[in-house]
Formats: structure tokens, C-alpha cells, sequence
């Protein structure tokens, strides 16, 4: 089965038209995905399913090496089972990451981001729906998305289709200490799929 499934990458990889990065160019980036979120140091928080999108840009320095400037929107937070509750907590996120390319289509990545609370709420049994938490938590988060960049060419402009996977580890505590809970970080793994051109070039 993994043989298999070792020989289906390398099919995949060698038959699409994947296209190197061009020294000095911008590309422009619009995403959507899923988030699977918790908080960590505690025990009871359970992971959740959230929505995300995300538009941005990368620029070039060279033909391996980059940056990629974006603005986030993701839903994070955790589920309780005991309690049939959900934290819903919404950030927007300004990441700025260094961008590898492995080889022309794949990347990796990594660096800091800062994000500002939106919203804060509970959702699940009919007397936690709606009601508000946006006080327990700290306005400003710091994290550090890492992860990995596919980007197989879709077209004769520079398009491209954008597989992102990232795990994004929270760098600051989430919560305030007034709020009762122990001290814990938002932590999330996030997968999107998204459009990448370098048409405005």
C-alpha cells in the first residue's frame, strides 16, 4: 500500500506543469479552508471544526526564496464533551512568512503572526448558545504558522492552484488570567485551497 502510494505522488508530481517562482514578482493569493483547533494545557478541551479564508501576496528575492504577506480570518476555540459546549473564537491574523521552494510547485514555510480578537462566544446547549466570551480573552495573540505550500500550474498566466497545510502553534497565552482558566494558547492545524496568479504583473 505504500509502495502504491509512494508511486501515485511521484505520477502525480512528474505529469502536472508546476512553474518556478520568478526573481522580483509578486503573486496574488486568495484561499479558503478548514481549521481544526483546541487549546492546549487543558484537559478538558477537545478539537473543533472551523472555517478560514485568507487573501494575500507572496514577492520573490530569488527564484527559491520569498515572502508571503497575508490576512487571515479564522475561527478557532475548542469543544467540551461534558458540557456539550463549544468556544467559538474569531481572529484576524496578519502572518509574514519566509518561503522556501523544495522544487518548482512546493514550498515550504514558516514565521510569525500577530491576530486580533474579533469575537468571542459560546455555541451548543440552548443555554450557552450566543452568550458572549470575547472578555476572557486577550485581544492581541501572537503565533508561528509552519507548513507546506503546493502550488501546481493551472494555466498560461501564472495561475495556479494553491493546496495549503500549516499547523499553527500558539507563541502567547490566549486567555486572560481574570477568566479562571489555567493559562493556554490556541493550537490548530488548518488545510485550504486556493487561487494564486501573477496576472497583475
Amino acid at each position: 500500500m505504500k509502495k502504491f502510494l509512494l508511486m501515485a505522488v511521484v505520477a502525480i508530481m512528474t505529469t502536472m506543469n508546476v512553474n518556478a517562482q520568478e526573481k522580483g514578482e509578486f503573486s496574488y493569493k486568495l484561499r479558503l479552508g478548514g481549521v481544526l483547533s483546541t487549546f492546549t494545557n487543558n484537559d478538558d478541551a477537545k478539537s473543533k471544526f472551523g472555517l478560514a479564508w485568507n487573501f494575500g501576496a507572496d514577492y520573490m528575492f530569488t527564484k527559491n526564496f520569498g515572502l508571503s504577506m497575508e490576512i487571515h480570518d479564522e475561527y478557532l476555540g475548542a469543544k467540551y464533551n461534558e458540557t456539550n459546549k463549544r468556544v467559538v473564537v474569531d481572529y484576524i491574523g496578519i502572518p509574514l512568512q519566509a518561503k522556501f521552494y523544495i522544487i518548482p510547485g512546493l514550498a515550504v514555510q514558516a514565521g510569525p503572526q500577530i491576530s486580533f480578537l474579533l469575537t468571542g462566544r459560546y455555541n451548543g446547549k440552548k443555554e450557552h448558545m450566543g452568550q458572549r466570551v470575547r472578555d476572557k480573552f486577550k485581544p492581541i495573540e501572537f503565533a508561528l504558522p509552519v507548513g507546506l505550500s503546493f502550488e501546481p500550474s493551472i494555466g498560461s498566466y501564472g495561475d495556479r492552484l494553491l493546496i495549503d497545510f500549516r499547523y499553527r502553534i500558539g507563541l502567547s497565552r490566549a486567555n486572560k488570567e481574570s477568566s479562571g482558566y489555567d493559562a493556554f494558547r490556541n493550537s490548530a492545524f488548518i488545510l485550504s485551497i486556493g487561487y494564486l496568479t501573477d496576472f497583475f504583473n
